[in-house]
């Protein structure tokens, strides 16, 4: 069996942090007079959770590097350009990237489209997946063509059949995608189950609503050659790592650099709340998981070849 000292942390999610945090402010209740204390709260917890990803990647860099030389060489020679703080986007998917070639030396057909998302999918379930896919792409034409008379049945059924016959050959991409939904839901009901009568959700009610009603698209994630794509990326990028480093090195003390009212007023700036950031957090460190098991599981077959 494969061991490292490094196994036990980068296999702990990091939700867990956020479930401390939770629990921790139960005691202190949810009346008006504990709203203040909130903001202290999650800018503690998203800090512990930036620290603790960060950490994380370090030790599977490390880990790479024990088990490959010439990676270690390459990694040791390159450390502080390629991967720093390991807080920038780019500087995690560099860990993304490579982690995703180490797997490949030992399994040349690995692809992250083919990573088990969730246990307990068989050949039936993703028959069902299919189809509701499907019918989702049906209800969206019949929808669409609505506006000029309702379509009857019989139109209702043709389309259904073209549609079916047209993504046929795409099944296994959109099964994929479908599985990725059902994965990024998983992640957000685990979320909403924890904080929906807490002191974080009752006390920034209206951007927690807003992040509740709001889905991340499936194909923002986790891509050939991207951690993250689209709006994911463009957010990361743009609010989640520079508010990362306004709290961590204090910065709002002494930069009076707040938001003009054009910015606030926009609609991009609704997203730029802590429970965005929070679910990001959670699932990048997801995706690490899964592909980190799936690295020690191709190392553990292949154990004599290290």
């Amino acid at each position: 069996m494969y061991n490292s000292i490094h196994s036990k942390f980068i296999k702990t999610p990091i939700f867990y942090i956020l479930k401390d945090g939770v629990n921790a402010c139960l005691p202190v209740g949810c009346n008006m007079e504990t709203y203040p204390l909130c903001d202290y709260v999650v800018q503690s917890l998203f800090l512990k959770m930036t620290g603790a990803q960060e950490q994380k990647l370090k030790c599977i860099c490390w880990d790479m590097a024990t088990n490959n030389y010439e990676y270690r060489r390459v990694y040791l020679d390159k450390v502080k350009t390629d991967y720093g703080e390991f807080s920038s986007y780019n500087q995690k998917n560099n860990v993304y990237k490579q982690l995703i070639n180490e797997i490949n030396r030992y399994d040349k057909d690995f692809r992250i489209e083919t990573i088990k998302w969730l246990k307990n999918i068989d050949s039936e379930k993703e028959n069902e997946l299919f189809a509701q896919e499907i019918r989702m792409m049906v209800a969206m034409i019949i929808k669409e063509q609505s506006k000029n008379g309702r379509p009857n049945e019989k139109i209702k059924n043709q389309i259904e059949i073209n549609i079916e016959n047209k993504f046929r050959k795409k099944k296994n991409i959109i099964v994929t995608e479908a599985i990725k939904k059902k994965f990024l839901t998983k992640i957000k009901d685990r979320m909403i189950a924890l904080m929906e009568s807490s002191i974080l959700s009752i006390g920034d009610r209206s951007n927690y609503l807003f992040w509740k009603t709001n889905i991340i698209n499936a194909k923002d994630c986790a891509s050939e050659d991207n951690l993250l794509a689209g709006n994911l990326k463009t957010r990361y990028e743009n609010d989640l790592i520079r508010h990362r480093h306004r709290c961590a090195h204090n910065l709002t003390s002494y930069q009076q650099n707040l938001p003009t009212l054009s910015a606030l007023a926009e609609n991009e700036h609704r997203y730029h709340n802590y429970f965005f950031r929070f679910t990001t957090l959670i699932l990048i460190d997801e995706i690490f998981m899964l592909l980190y098991n799936e690295y020690i599981k191709q190392i553990e077959c292949n154990i004599s070849h290290i």
